[in-house]
């Protein structure tokens, strides 16, 4: 890039040799090449100048400014590819920032889905609890159904209303598969207790029954009676033992997958919590 010979003696001059090797290394150096072409041009000019140069003190004074130049060219381009360098990893950093933020709006986008079909499916349950004219207790949901409306006094099969009922249960229940089943037939105080006693387990396993025909996993329901234990209502007028006389479904966790029977979990269960 510069134009070799000069006006000056033959003679060597060891600043101009020095200009010569500095603007050659800088040439040689991609850096400068790439980043500080311009300066590197000024250096080329400044070499030529003191090629020129018509005294050995002025080819002198011109080299230094030669060589002066082309260290100022080799800087400028090791300092811009290193801002280059600096400036791609702070990019590459702020870009995986980018990523993470982005991840995570998805990962919060995605909690807020679930969580709005979770609340959806909890409004849902709610209504159709409420339909069922479930209450909520320590326990579960209990439904709380008349044995007056499920059966014929004194009998154990389902009358057409109590089959209506329980299919309407059933179809509920297949939704929330995670949910068991226990259902606990009650009696008024009329008759003997082991008649009582037999006639619950037999109303509350025909109710397990019709739920099972109705598509629920025989495992998720436990069955038992309890004869005229629990009233809630006296048993002094007819009205009292109607209410007495009932079946409770409680809907809750998986009890039936743990305990089977009609007597089965019977000494966990808490008459506070009802």
């Amino acid at each position: 890039m510069f134009v070799a010979g000069c006006a000056v003696s033959p003679t060597s001059n060891p600043s101009l040799d020095q200009a010569r090797a500095s603007y050659m290394a800088a040439q040689s150096d991609s850096e400068v090449l790439r980043y500080a072409a311009s300066e590197l041009d000024v250096a080329s000019r400044a070499l030529v100048d003191a090629e020129r140069a018509r005294s050995p003190g002025e080819a002198t004074h011109l080299a230094y400014l030669a060589e002066q130049r082309s260290r100022i060219a080799r800087e400028l381009g090791h300092a811009r590819a290193n801002e280059r360098e600096a400036l791609a990893a702070r990019l590459k950093e702020t870009e995986e920032e980018r990523d993470l933020a982005q991840a995570r709006i998805r990962e919060i986008e995605q909690e807020r889905d679930s969580n709005d079909r979770l609340a959806a499916e909890v409004r849902r349950l709610q209504r159709q609890v409420a339909d069922l004219q479930a209450r909520e207790t320590q326990r579960g949901w209990i439904l709380t159904l008349g044995s007056d409306l499920l059966f014929d006094l004194g009998q154990a099969k389902l009358k057409p209303g109590g089959r209506h009922a329980i299919a309407n249960l059933a179809r509920f229940m297949r939704d929330y598969p995670e949910r068991g089943i226990v259902i606990e037939g009650f009696t008024d105080s009329s008759g003997t207790p082991q008649v009582n006693q037999r006639l619950s387990e037999r109303r509350a396993t025909a109710v397990r029954d019709a739920l099972v025909r109705g598509g629920i996993e025989p495992n998720r329901i436990v069955a038992r009676g309890l004869g005229a234990a629990y009233p809630v209502a006296s048993n002094d007028d007819p009205g009292g033992r109607q209410l007495n006389r009932r079946v409770e479904i409680i809907l809750g966790e998986v009890e039936g997958r743990a305990a089977t029977g009609a007597g089965a979990g019977a000494s966990a269960r808490s008459r506070n919590a009802r």
